[in-house]
């Protein structure tokens, strides 16, 4: 009985872990709760110089334009850059955004790539897991 809990105990933390890290994957940094769902086209590009241990590097983030449902015009910067190597977007591209209704500046792109980094440590720390009970009951035969 208790040889299995100390094996089980393990593999459930670990699938813990694993779904908590895809809940996580799929939540975009700056999601707008009860936002709008829309198009928006990238008119132009804003840059920045940023710093990384006093070292300058370019930094770029997509100006877009689009109607909000009242048919109001709003051009906006997005208001995360990445580094200028993993830009992406294109002037003239159409991409999908969700904005604050309250505040038609405040949006964040659908799909940007920007899913947080502790969801690829949390799913790996559970597999891990999980796969390390599993080498171990196989090799001691538990």
């Amino acid at each position: 009985m208790i040889k299995n809990l100390i094996i089980l105990s393990p593999v459930i933390l670990g699938a813990i872990l694993v779904i908590a890290g895809i809940i996580v994957k799929k939540r975009p940094r700056g999601k707008i709760k009860n936002g709008i769902y829309t198009q928006a086209y990238i008119i132009d590009t804003a840059e920045r110089t940023a710093y990384y241990k006093r070292n300058p590097y370019r930094t770029k983030s997509p100006i877009v334009e689009f109607e909000t449902q009242e048919n109001k015009s709003v051009r906006a910067v997005y208001a995360y850059f990445i580094h200028e190597d993993s830009y992406k977007y294109r002037i003239g591209d159409t991409i999908k955004i969700c904005y604050d209704k309250k505040n038609t500046n405040r949006f964040h792109i659908e799909d940007d790539g920007s899913h947080s980094e502790i969801s690829t440590i949390l799913i790996g720390a559970g597999a891990t897991m999980i796969a390390a009970v599993v080498l171990l009951a196989v090799r001691y035969g538990i």
